[in-house]
């Protein structure tokens, strides 16, 4: 079994999951997944996790991101993007200073209320199914942070922005909520995400080649699964320790760590541990081992 993290670029009108199975496929390999589920109607980054490395899918879902989106203005559509139907209309202008100013307003920490058409789920169902059944439900407000967002072009009723943004932030919610604030609608025609973390598109390998380059290539494009734990510090210890470490036993350590730490023993990624204190000094406990030893 291989396991580690492939960075593909989902092109748009394609699920994640369709991502996951083609990956599945090419690889034959069952244990496969993402990290996060990217609209249908949006395109980019999507890191797939391979193997063990589907134990550090939760760390990855946790990486900062960056998106582009096109937004028109003067219409809003039942999804807030480009696949739904339009709902509502203005005729109000808008100039370049009006839209930088608001975008200001945006900045840091901010609440959002999730979209009826998205993968969250509220009492085991899924907001999309529910929406699609044309049932409407209360949904709790969620507060996210907007680390950037920038004008990148603006040629009214159409602008290019790019949001650097927290986990959990919806792109389709912050453009109709600036629509809303400049007193018009707004929605997402087109949305890209760039970057996932240390994740970025110019080096991702399109949805439509997965099935296309052959297993070796895909497997030789398998990023290591500490990349998604690069937060964390590191500790190393010397190569007479491996099979101490791999089993989960406690080794005597001169060093205190006070959170979790990524472990390497001589250059290999073990996983991530963090050490116990008793009268005789310091162990390391191995909290998550990852290393895949391949026989």
């Amino acid at each position: 079994m291989h396991s580690g993290i492939l960075n593909i670029n989902k092109k748009k009108g394609i699920s994640s999951a369709r991502c996951v199975s083609l990956v599945r496929k090419a690889l034959n390999q069952k244990k496969v997944g993402h990290t996060g589920t990217l609209d249908l109607e949006a395109s980019g980054v999507l890191p797939i996790v391979v193997g063990k490395a589907t134990r550090v899918s939760d760390y990855m879902m946790g990486k900062d991101k960056t998106y582009r989106s096109l937004i028109e203005f003067g219409k809003k559509t039942d999804t807030l993007d480009g696949a739904g139907k339009v709902i509502g209309q203005s005729s109000k202008t808008i100039t370049r200073m009006d839209l930088e100013k608001a975008l200001e307003k945006f900045r840091g920490e901010i609440t959002q209320i999730p979209p009826m058409y998205s993968a969250l789920k509220v009492g085991g169902k899924k907001l999309y199914d529910l929406a699609r059944a044309g049932v409407e439900i209360d949904r709790k407000k969620r507060k996210v942070t907007i680390y950037d967002i920038k004008l990148i072009d603006f040629d009214f009723p159409y602008a290019n922005i790019e949001v650097t943004c927290s986990k959990g932030t919806y792109i389709r919610t912050l453009v109709d909520d600036l629509g809303e604030y400049l007193e018009t609608y707004a929605y997402v025609k087109e949305l890209s995400r760039t970057r996932v973390g240390d994740f970025l598109l110019e080096d991702a390998i399109k949805s439509d080649d997965i099935l296309e380059i052959g297993k070796d290539s895909l497997i030789g494009r398998l990023e290591s699964i500490d990349k998604a734990l690069d937060n964390f510090p590191s500790y190393g210890l010397e190569k007479k320790y491996f099979d101490q470490v791999i089993n989960g036993m406690t080794i005597k350590i001169e060093d205190e760590i006070n959170s979790l730490a990524r472990i390497y023993v001589g250059e290999e990624f073990i996983g991530l541990g963090k050490s116990i204190k008793s009268k005789d000094g310091y162990f390391l406990k191995m909290e998550k081992v990852f290393y895949d030893r391949q026989d």
